[in-house]
């Protein structure tokens, strides 16, 4: 590969020195090369089509947006900033820039792969207009040749003119004209500068600058153009930053594409990455998604409701001047209350519905997959799976008593004493009853007692892959995780402990019917079987007796825990049944307080439940299969320990097989609980969840 790579750079390297004075140097099958005639003739092909699991069509991937505008209408500055970003010699050299090419060249030879591609202006509208995507000898050389040609045949202004109105800038937006009103509402005449650079950084990556999905980087990557255009002599400096104190503020012009329309950019973000951007602009493919279309628009409306309703529910406290009327500074940032529902199939891990936001003419910020937010007590359950995996059960008794943590302990940078949601302490309770009610303290106390590293094991075997504090406050969900993960993370409790990757395509069809892409199935076990039954066990008790009380509207077997996240910013219920697992968030863009005493249960939980009962209402109510390997006791829920069958206050418990007595103390300390170094530690707020 590395071999092949230097060859074509050589290669193309001496055909830009030798088109220095004698173009066109390369004729590779001259009667093969498009007609230069489409140069000026912008016509989709057929489009990419996306289909339902059950082969229903419910979107395209090419439904472009373009709009011709003449050279002269185009603002200098935005000329000048593409000038600079993507070929700074345009108007001194011919098709080819050997100078350029040189250079490419040696840094790829120098990094062992294709990592610069040295290509002009004039290649990259041959590349985009006329030419397929691969990168082969043959294709380079007609790229080459058919850049030859169309400078021989244009002038630079209008090579210019034509490249800026057919080069693609995300979202279906191509030319500057439909890029300049999806991402500003405005005509590209009206550009300012910091718009004009922005636009001009997207065309290296339309997916990966976008300030639709990433501002921060969009920002980072529009100040680099500016850069750019001082280093090049179009700009002066103190233009150049005054420009880059401006914030990167979007206007989208964009219209929703059916109830899926979170779905249907996450599939295309994926498609871009495996097959790029030229091939799906071309159309032509098939692709067989995971998306059920029926629980995709009940989920939507399950979204639009429970936000609505929460929203209702927050409006008086917001009436008395509580937290949820108005950020810091007294102005509404971004959309109001916002809501995010994720939906998979636990045992494949097909996502059957995805609602990012409430409202995608708005905002394209997929909440189901991009925010990382704090999810409180949605994150205990993989303390206790930890435990369960080290022979505690859950009629163990844990100390629930005021605790403090000197400074240092558990890489908190002072003394730490973690609270309970209510501030009471109720001295030994059961790990069963630690989780059902959420209670802070013997969770952190289950913690100490494993170790940190245990639940980081846990977590990451479960699929999240989010950076996680390695810390005690670990425990009450201080680490900003993904909807999408914590979702498959339960879902794979639903699976018996066994994971199925998340995945969003079944199968890809090129234009000719050839398959290129087909999903295998990937599930690996990532607890036993007889652990994810005790835990899910307990998170069913959650449901009927515990935190998670509303989520029992659904009125079938179901297990599932609410998350409150620090200062009640984030509300989460993610859950599941034997055949559905599904996760669901609320809070705003901009982390706030919903308020002092909101929590999960009052307003995600009958959100969740309103969804589940939508989605299964055609199923037959199922159980949770009981694996081999636990045996059931009659306990005290109080103490935990064994009691006659049909005793006053007596549960059905849960126990693995070769466990211990029930009902023992767990002792503190019992497993080294001091972490030694910070694994992706970061800077973060104090560890308060609630239930």
């Amino acid at each position: 590969m590395r071999g092949a790579a230097a060859l074509l750079l050589l290669l193309s390297v001496s055909l830009a020195a030798s088109a220095r004075s004698a173009p066109p140097v390369v004729r590779p099958d001259a009667e093969d090369l498009p007609q230069l005639e489409r140069l000026e003739i912008f016509a989709p092909g057929e489009p990419t089509l996306l289909l339902s699991k059950d082969g229903e069509p419910f979107a395209t991937l090419t439904q472009e947006h373009r709009v011709f505008v003449p050279l002269i209408q185009i603002p200098r500055v935005l000329r000048e900033a593409v000038i600079a970003t993507e070929d700074s010699r345009f108007y001194q050299h011919g098709a080819l820039d050997w100078k350029a090419m040189a250079r490419a060249a040696l840094s790829n030879l120098a990094a062992g792969r294709l990592r610069e591609g040295g290509s002009t202006i004039t290649q990259q509208l041959a590349k985009t207009l006329l030419l397929t995507p691969e990168r082969t000898v043959t294709r380079k050389l007609q790229e080459i040749s058919l850049a030859q040609k169309i400078e021989q045949r244009y002038s630079k202004d209008k090579i210019l003119e034509l490249y800026l109105n057919a080069v693609y800038f995300g979202h279906g937006a191509y030319g500057v004209e439909a890029a300049a009103r999806t991402y500003f509402s405005k005509p590209v005449r009206a550009l300012a500068l910091p718009q004009a650079a922005l636009l001009a950084g997207l065309i290296r990556a339309p997916g990966l600058y976008s300030p639709l999905l990433d501002p921060a980087r969009a920002k980072a990557r529009r100040d680099h153009v500016l850069q750019r255009l001082v280093a090049e002599g179009f700009l002066k400096e103190p233009a150049a930053k005054a420009a880059s104190r401006a914030p990167v503020r979007v206007t989208p012009l964009f219209k929703g594409r059916g109830s899926a329309p979170y779905f249907v950019d996450y599939v295309r973000e994926i498609l871009e990455e495996r097959y790029g951007e030229a091939l799906l602009a071309r159309g032509g493919l098939r692709v067989t998604t995971t998306l059920d279309l029926a629980l995709q628009q009940q989920a939507l409306e399950a979204v639009r409701a429970g936000v609505m309703a929460a929203a209702a529910a927050l409006a008086p406290r917001a009436r008395r001047g509580a937290a949820p009327s108005a950020p810091p500074g007294g102005e509404q940032e971004g959309p109001g209350l916002e809501g995010a529902l994720l939906a998979l199939e636990p045992a494949t891990g097909a996502i059957r519905a995805m609602v990012g936001g409430t409202a995608y003419g708005k905002s394209q910020f997929n909440r189901a997959v991009r925010a990382r937010r704090q999810p409180g007590s949605a994150f205990k359950p993989f303390v206790f799976a930890a435990a369960f995996e080290r022979g505690i059960s859950a009629t163990d008794l844990l100390e629930d008593a005021p605790v403090r943590y000197p400074k240092g302990l558990g890489k908190r940078r002072g003394a730490w004493a973690p609270e309970n949601y209510d501030r009471l302490y109720r001295g030994p309770v059961t790990v069963r009853r630690a989780l059902e009610e959420s209670i802070n303290v013997p969770t952190v106390r289950l913690l100490e007692s494993i170790g940190v590293d245990a639940v980081l094991e846990v977590a990451r075997r479960l699929g999240i892959r989010s950076p996680l504090r390695r810390e005690y406050a670990l425990a009450l969900g201080v680490s900003e995780v993904t909807l999408l993960e914590l979702t498959a993370a339960y879902a794979a409790l639903a699976n018996g402990g066994s994971r199925a990757a998340p995945h969003a395509i079944l199968r890809v069809e090129g234009p000719g019917g050839a398959v290129l892409e087909e999903y295998r199935p990937a599930v690996q076990p990532a607890l036993k079987e007889e652990v994810a039954y005790l835990l899910t066990s307990v998170l069913q008790g959650a449901v009927e007796r515990g935190t998670g009380q509303k989520a029992q509207a659904l009125d079938r077997p179901a297990a599932g825990k609410t998350g409150t996240s620090q200062d009640a910013a984030d509300l989460w219920f993610v859950g599941y049944t034997p055949d559905l697992a599904a996760g669901v968030w609320l809070g705003y863009d901009a982390p706030r307080s919903l308020g002092p005493h909101e929590t999960a249960g009052r307003l995600a939980a009958p959100l969740w439940a309103d969804f589940m009962r939508r989605a299964l209402a055609s199923r037959p109510p199922t159980t949770f299969a009981v694996p081999e390997g636990v045996f059931f006791l009659d306990v005290d829920a109080r103490t935990g320990a064994p009691v006659p069958p049909g005793s006053p206050g007596a549960v059905r418990e849960v126990f693995l097989r070769g466990e211990g007595s029930p009902g023992a103390p767990l002792e503190a300390g019992a497993n080294e609980a001091e972490p030694e170094e910070a694994v992706e530690e970061e800077e973060g707020s104090t560890a308060q969840a609630s239930p």
